[in-house]
């Protein structure tokens, strides 16, 4: 699916009762990492597997054709799978079909790696409110 533009989402369930829960919360950390939530996410029962697809707006090929005519490099950095963010970028124009010009992954690539690139995530403090 994820080579086809769509984003899965599985879905599963299991039954608790509110008493299991509670106890499930308070020995897991209240599920805080991911770690923490495997304890529930276990043994789980699948009801499906669907495929979501979020179509491009309209112009965007347009744009990055613009774009490469103007001399400006586009890339695709994003937090979905690679494989989607590929699918994605070809259906924009941002790489060719074949992606055999991919100058070593930096035409399409997860946000991870991105940050790992480029040295890190920078963050600005606000010196008057505390926040980013």
């Amino acid at each position: 699916m994820a080579g086809k533009c769509y984003r899965t989402i599985l879905v599963a369930h299991t039954d608790f009762t509110e008493s299991e829960w509670s106890r499930s919360k308070a020995n897991g950390n209240n599920f805080l990492t991911e770690q923490d939530r495997e304890t529930v996410e276990s043994g789980l029962c699948l009801v499906g597997i669907f495929g979501l697809q979020d179509p491009l707006r309209p112009g965007i090929r347009a744009a990055v054709e613009q774009c490469q005519r103007s001399g400006i490099n586009v890339r695709m950095v994003t937090g979905d799978n690679i494989d989607t963010a590929i699918a994605i970028s070809k259906e924009a124009g941002i790489i060719a079909d074949d992606f055999s010009n991919n100058e070593e992954g930096y035409v399409c690539m997860t946000g991870k790696k991105f940050r790992e690139a480029t040295g890190g995530l920078v963050t600005r403090m606000n010196d008057e409110t505390k926040t980013e």
